[in-house]
Parts: C-alpha cells; sequence; structure tokens
C-alpha cells in the first residue's frame, strides 16, 4: 500500500508540476502567522520598510544619515526595489551590511561586517527615541530579516558539535533579538529563507563547506520559531517568503525574464554587470544579477500583498488570503490531501 501511495503522489506530481516547472514561484510557498485583531497586516498602509541582512540585502547605507548607494551590486536590489514600487512607495531603512551574520559569538567574522545585534542597535540609535530621523509608527513599519548565508558559510562546526546544534544557536539567537525589536515597537516581521547559494558560482567544486540540507534545516527551524513567536506574541504577524524556491524557479524558467547564464558569475566576464541587459543569474559570486532582484522583489510584493488585511473600520476588518495561499497551489495540495485520505483511511 505505501509504495502505491507514493507512486501514485510522484505520478500526481508528474502531472501537476508541468504547470508550474519543477519549482514553484516563492510566493506560492510562501506562509505567514498573522495576529489576532490588535495589529492587522494591512499592507497597502505600510509607510516604512527597515531591513536588516547580509551582502544579499546590503546597500552600503551611510548610517549617519541612513541614505545610501542605489547603484550598489550592478543596480537597485530587492530591498530598493520593493521600497520604490509602483503604488506603493516607502521609506527604506536598511541596516544590511555586507558579511553580516546573526551573531559574532556564533560565526567569527570581522566586526566591521556587522552582525543582526549591531544593526539592531543602529535602529535604536537612528529610529528610536528622541533623536530618531523618522517618527515611524508600529501599524505601518514592516521588519524584514533575511539572514543566514554568511552564518552557513563561515560557522564553525568545533568538534563533537553537529552543524544543527550550531544552527539551532544561530536561529535561537536571532529570535531572541527579534524579541528586542518588539519591545522596541515591531508588530509586522518579514523573514526570508536561506536562498539556494549552493547553486551559485561561490560552490563551484563544491568549494562550500555546507550542504543543502544544512539550508533546508536552518529554514525548518525559522519556521518552528515563528510558530512559537507567534503564539506568545499573539499581536504581531510574521510573514516567512521562501527565497530559495524562488530562486530555484528563475532557475528553471531562466528564459521567462531574460536569463541565459545561471552557473557563472557575470563579474567574471567581461559583460556590463550594471547593465539591465545583462543575462546572467549571478551579479558576483554571491549576489544574484538586476534580472533577478527585480523578479524577487515583485515576487515579495505579491506575497505580501496576498496576505494583505482590509480594516474596514476598528470592530470589522476583512482579509484578502491571509489564511490561504495562491488559488493554484491551494488545488495543488487539496489534491494531495485527497489521495492521502483515499489510501490511509
Amino acid at each position: 500500500m505505501k509504495s502505491i501511495l507514493i507512486s501514485t503522489i510522484g505520478l500526481l506530481f508528474s502531472l501537476v508540476a508541468p504547470t508550474y516547472g519543477a519549482s514553484l514561484k516563492g510566493q506560492y510557498i510562501s506562509h505567514s502567522f498573522l495576529a489576532n485583531n490588535t495589529f492587522y497586516f494591512d499592507y497597502a498602509k505600510m509607510q516604512d520598510l527597515v531591513v536588516f541582512g547580509d551582502d544579499l540585502s546590503s546597500t552600503n547605507t551611510n548610517y549617519k544619515n541612513m541614505k545610501y548607494d542605489s547603484k550598489i551590486n550592478g543596480g537597485k536590489n530587492w530591498a530598493l526595489k520593493l521600497a520604490d514600487i509602483p503604488d506603493h512607495k516607502v521609506w527604506l531603512w536598511n541596516y544590511a551590511h555586507n558579511g553580516a551574520v546573526v551573531d559574532f559569538n556564533l560565526v567569527g567574522r570581522d566586526e566591521s561586517d556587522t552582525s543582526f545585534l549591531t544593526q539592531c542597535d543602529k535602529f535604536t540609535e537612528t529610529l528610536y527615541g528622541k533623536d530618531a530621523l523618522r517618527n515611524w509608527a508600529s501599524r505601518t513599519t514592516l521588519f524584514a530579516i533575511w539572514f543566514g548565508t554568511n552564518d552557513l558559510i563561515y560557522m564553525n562546526r568545533p568538534e563533537g558539535v553537529s552543524s544543527t546544534e550550531v544552527i539551532d544557536n544561530i536561529i535561537s539567537t536571532k529570535f531572541q533579538k527579534m524579541q528586542d525589536l518588539y519591545d522596541h515597537g515591531a508588530r509586522h516581521f518579514l523573514i526570508i529563507y536561506v536562498p539556494a547559494i549552493e547553486k551559485s558560482p561561490l560552490n563551484k567544486s563544491n568549494a562550500l563547506s555546507f550542504g543543502e540540507s544544512d539550508a533546508t534545516y536552518y529554514n525548518a527551524k525559522i519556521n518552528d520559531y515563528s510558530s512559537n513567536f507567534s503564539s506568545t506574541h499573539p499581536d504581531t504577524n510574521i510573514l516567512i517568503y521562501d527565497a530559495d524556491m524562488e530562486f530555484k524557479y528563475i532557475m528553471e524558467n531562466k528564459g521567462e525574464f531574460g536569463i541565459e547564464n545561471i552557473t557563472d558569475s557575470c563579474e567574471d566576464t567581461s559583460s556590463d554587470c550594471d547593465n539591465k541587459d545583462s543575462t546572467f543569474f549571478w551579479s558576483n559570486n554571491i549576489q544574484p544579477s538586476v534580472r533577478v532582484q527585480e523578479a524577487l522583489a515583485q515576487d515579495i510584493h505579491e506575497f505580501l500583498t496576498s496576505r494583505q488585511v482590509t480594516v474596514i473600520d476598528e470592530q470589522y476588518a476583512t482579509e484578502s488570503s491571509a489564511s490561504s495561499i495562491n488559488y493554484r497551489t491551494f488545488l495543488f495540495w487539496n489534491a494531495i490531501i485527497v489521495l492521502l485520505s483515499f489510501f490511509l483511511f
């Protein structure tokens, strides 16, 4: 019976998968833990985007005035593009930094690279208190957190300590700092999964010391901790975006995005990497190109829009699809459930 079930599910995947390609868009797999009626996720009314992260989010921010270099990494990255979506422009406060990790004590890096801990300290210096550069509000500010790439690449594996134990400590520290952000008024969190860095030019000849299983475990722990955080903080919205799936989707459907090369770094060629017509997936050994950044920002925007909660008045709100997923994905997984029910019951 078990083999029949597996074969049938495999057949269903083979029938449905061509509709999507082997992978789905990131927004279709992404999910959320939404608040009670205290803090609705009214994405349309968001006014500020606060970003913490590493190379994948950095915009070379000058922390004194919070201005940034919009031409970094061959063009605007996902954070700049998300903040500049037509009809949904927001203020961007980007604390991300190249080389950053969650905690120097867990993953040793040069302190100039910053960490999630030090980035949060910068946030309290510049956007909190009487000297804040802007009077942001809890209800209209989204906090985006994207770490993990450098943590996995450079994490220490002491003898007798497994990589999963190290990852557990990293994720635990991340959510402890999220508690600090919560205490300072943060209520809307966008947490982004570690993407398919094992497919980057940096990993040519399998040079990286971590495998896809480490990234999978890292992302799974993000989900577990998010669920727990949501349970203990019912007035928060935690939205988890699957960048790993989006990267794989773009790679498998590269022609749809005008991409030809998904293995090499644009910087290692004679191509003009600042040109929007560049056909590379990777801008350098680890950062995606402008075409990928555009697709990523748009997909994140559509995911956040799909979780929109429209507040009619203080007593009533309608949720467009906060507790649902994309319609095609809904049908897909319901078909799986029907098959499981058929064979198990």
